[in-house]
């Protein structure tokens, strides 16, 4: 039996050992160890995956979370210019033509459109027909005014000559108030007449295209009918702001909003495209008697803005400090068709696994994320902002279903706002 072979390596090794205190790996325990490690990266990558599917619910949530927000208020509004002036029209008619543009600045006197009547003709005729009737009248009666004034001049001589005795006292007063009602019935005609031989004047004016012209100076800020259009009397037509006046923007606000002082500057995007972007402050908050607040604010000076012109107003609010915050997908989710407003709701995940739409008040947000003023809501809370799949058709909101207690977990939670 030949002993082992007992080489310097062998012997350094176990010397080693020795030292150490410790002897080789088996080859046992070796594989024990991959074993755990290939567990290990097992579990890993199924929670990693678990990780990027998510859950079983149908959609994404993120969680309600109190912290600092600097909000930024939009307030959909409408331009104005102060003083303006309304032109109506003087009579029925088709505008033909209309020289005095919108943003034109025009004098006092200056025509601003033509007017004509297309049935001046017919008018015209009309009047005639009346006034041959009105001097038939007035003929008629001039008649019985003379017819009247002869019968009580026989009366009265009758009446001297036989001592008042010829005719009776009821004879005389009856002649005496045929003779005035002659006399009234005979200037009433006459009236008929002046009035209907003027209104035929002022009809004769209007044949062809008549100038309207401007009552003041100003600017042109609105045409109300265009070349073409049929106006009635005393149909606003046009609208004069004086020259030089600072536009205005009015947008109503929130009852439960804090608005900051007036001075405060504002940014104001016209036309709804932001082509045009312009500095604006705030004047003053005004109260109707219906209890109905809006913000005055002045533009600066710029380019021409036609009043009714719409305008989008961005202003920033004072810091809220450790207030309830909700993402605005979740306000959106809820009311997919509509914008912001005082009166929301959002939809929340339950904790035994169920869809609630719960209403809230709202305040200002920042453009990720909008105050909840109250609400059965609190910090934590997942709300629902959207689908993971599109929903079937005819059902845009989460339903009114739970499902078993623990069969679906929350979901994954993104883009958290910051805790302060």
């Amino acid at each position: 039996m030949t002993e082992p072979s007992h080489s310097p390596q062998s012997a350094h090794s176990s010397q080693v050992d020795a030292l150490l205190g410790a002897r080789p790996r088996s080859r046992t325990r070796r594989r024990i160890g991959i074993g755990l490690l290939l567990l290990a990266l097992a579990a890993a990558g199924v929670l990693l995956l678990r990780f990027m599917e998510g859950n079983t619910t149908p959609y994404y949530m993120l969680p309600l979370a109190r912290g600092d927000l600097h909000p930024r208020l939009s307030l959909a509004g409408t331009v104005r210019l102060p003083a303006e002036v309304a032109v109506s029209a003087p009579w029925d008619g088709v505008i033909s033509a209309a020289p005095a543009a919108l943003g034109a600045v025009v004098t006092a006197g200056q025509t601003l459109l033509y007017l004509e009547d297309p049935a001046i003709a017919r008018t015209l005729a009309a009047d005639r027909a009346q006034i041959a009737a009105a001097r038939a009248a007035a003929a008629h009666a001039g008649i019985a005014v003379k017819a009247s004034a002869v019968r009580l001049a026989r009366f009265e001589a009758v009446w001297q000559e036989s001592q008042h005795r010829v005719p009776s006292l009821d004879e005389m007063e009856r002649a005496r108030a045929d003779a005035a009602r002659a006399a009234v019935t005979a200037r009433r005609a006459r009236i008929l007449l002046d009035a209907a031989w003027r209104k035929l004047r002022d009809d004769r004016a209007r044949q062809g295209a008549v100038a309207v012209r401007a009552p003041r100076a100003g600017v042109v800020v609105d045409l109300v009918a265009a070349p073409g259009s049929w106006v009635h009397a005393r149909q606003t037509v046009l609208t004069l702001a004086p020259e030089g006046a600072a536009p205005q923007v009015v947008a109503p606000l929130p009852a439960a909003l804090d608005m900051p002082a007036p001075g405060a500057t504002a940014q104001v995007q016209l036309g709804g495209d932001g082509a045009a972007v312009r500095g604006a402050t705030l004047l003053r908050v005004q109260t109707d008697a219906a209890g109905t607040r809006r913000a005055l604010f002045a533009l600066a000076p710029g380019a021409f803005v036609p009043p009714g012109a719409r305008a989008l107003v961005d202003i920033k609010l004072p810091t809220l400090h450790h207030v309830l915050l909700a993402p605005d997908a979740a306000l959106a989710f809820a009311h997919p068709c509509a914008q912001t407003h005082e009166h929301s709701s959002i939809w929340l995940w339950t904790a035994d696994g169920a869809a609630r739409q719960v209403a809230v008040v709202i305040g200002p947000g920042d453009g990720r994320h909008t105050q909840i003023v109250s609400g059965p809501v609190k910090p934590g809370d997942l709300a629902i902002i959207g689908w993971k799949a599109p929903p079937r058709r005819g059902s845009a909101q989460p339903p009114h279903t739970s499902s078993q207690p623990g069969a679906a977990q929350p979901g994954i939670v993104l883009n958290a706002p910051s805790r302060s």
